[in-house]
């Protein structure tokens, strides 16, 4: 695979001091493009629907948009990081627990992101008083597409690969058992891009419906991480009894609660018009 970019910048001496050599990263570069997109894509969306309803001018809509994708970039490192640390605590034991900070090793999982970037886009919504559910309903697709973008990233850095296989595995030198295993990255990666254009499609007519195109999202991509997990793990422990991962298990009660919620909505839809 390809880890790092063909450039770097070769050690100085600053202050004496030495610094570096410092190398980039694919997956950071496409970590960054996925999060960069998507942010754009919502924040023109913003500024044509959400501006007008808010008193706002597109222009100020868009910048404001900007100004919470700051926000949600920090918050969702963290939570991807915190997930991780949560779900793999045993390698942070006899006082290596500084360690759960050197976010630059790697050690990211996407729930703990998608988490702490839904929490503070809440908290952040809530504030600065715009409609809360159609802004969820209108990120949801940009959430796939930068999803499909980083697991590009994955893929190249050598990461989130699946179990052993033969016939259909390539090595990935991060594995470090020189076996082939799975690309389970490029798997959700086709799947990710696929749900992307299914949501931006259908929200044209889903939008009407609060929370509607934000749980299609949730019960889109919980069924396709729920089964992808199955060839992504072969491990003897198990998360709440039936699940093969941490990931499958949220992926699980993701499903449940989407399903809950679009019933809600099916039943609300019942007993009076559409929302406006």
């Amino acid at each position: 695979m390809f880890p790092k970019l063909p450039f770097s910048i070769p050690a100085f001496t600053l202050l004496g001091h030495v610094f570096g050599p410092i190398y980039f990263y694919t997956y950071g570069l496409c970590m960054a493009v996925a999060l960069g997109f998507s942010i754009y894509l919502f924040a023109g969306d913003a500024g044509r629907f959400i501006a007008p309803k808010v008193g706002l001018t597109y222009q100020q809509g868009f910048q404001k948009a900007f100004d919470l994708g700051v926000y949600v970039i920090v918050c969702s490192l963290l939570g991807a990081r915190i997930f991780y640390v949560l779900e793999n605590h045993s390698e942070f034991g006899n006082g290596q627990w500084p360690d759960a900070l050197k976010i630059w090793q790697g050690g990211l999982v996407f729930y703990g992101g998608l988490f702490g970037a839904v929490a503070v886009a809440w908290i952040w919504f809530k504030v600065e008083k715009w409609p809360m559910s159609y802004c969820f309903d209108l990120v949801a697709p940009y959430i796939l597409l930068g999803h499909a973008i980083g697991r590009v990233g994955c893929f190249l850095n050598g990461c989130c690969y699946g179990n052993v296989s033969y016939q259909y595995g390539l090595v990935f030198p991060g594995a470090g058992d020189n076996l082939p295993h799975l690309p389970t990255q490029l798997w959700e990666l086709a799947g990710d891009l696929g749900l992307f254009f299914l949501l931006l499609w259908v929200r044209r007519w889903t939008i009407r419906y609060s929370w509607m195109t934000f749980s299609l999202y949730g019960l889109t991509y919980g069924v396709l991480r729920f089964v992808i997990e199955f060839w992504r793990r072969d491990w003897n422990k198990r998360y709440l009894i039936f699940f093969n991962s941490a990931s499958q298990a949220v992926s699980g009660i993701l499903i449940f609660i989407s399903i809950a919620v679009i019933a809600w909505i099916f039943w609300k839809r019942t007993r009076g018009p559409a929302d406006p």
